[in-house]
């Protein structure tokens, strides 16, 4: 019961939580660029992988805002933010993670530990 099973937001791994009852915790991508069904741009494709620290940092100031992901078309998908994944396999993933921690707080959104949500 203690369990938070951490999703990918707005997706069908959500929907699945919240039918059972979970406690889950919703989760979105600092590095990542999204299609317009709330999955990941494949990584062959160009601009998949986000490596500027400054850019990372605004997008989830912008969808924390919005509590929404924001895809490359600019759809605009609500979503529940409750964690930012980062792969550390990037060379600027440190930076990213300085930037998105110093651009949320810049923006007076709390960064503290997260109890979960229960799904219904």
């Amino acid at each position: 019961p203690d369990l938070i099973v951490m999703v990918l937001s707005a997706t069908a791994q959500e929907a699945a939580a919240r039918a059972l009852g979970c406690t889950y915790a919703g989760e979105i991508f600092a590095d990542r660029a999204y299609t317009d069904d709330a999955t990941l741009v494949d990584r062959s494709l160009p601009g998949a992988v986000i490596h500027d620290p400054e850019l990372a940092g605004a997008r989830m100031v912008e969808m924390v805002k919005a509590g929404a992901i924001i895809t490359g078309s600019g759809k605009r998908i609500d979503a529940a933010i409750d964690t930012i994944c980062l792969h550390g396999d990037t060379p600027t993933a440190v930076q990213i993670a300085q930037s998105v921690r110093t651009a949320l707080e810049a923006a007076d959104v709390t960064v503290t530990q997260f109890d979960g949500r229960t799904g219904t």
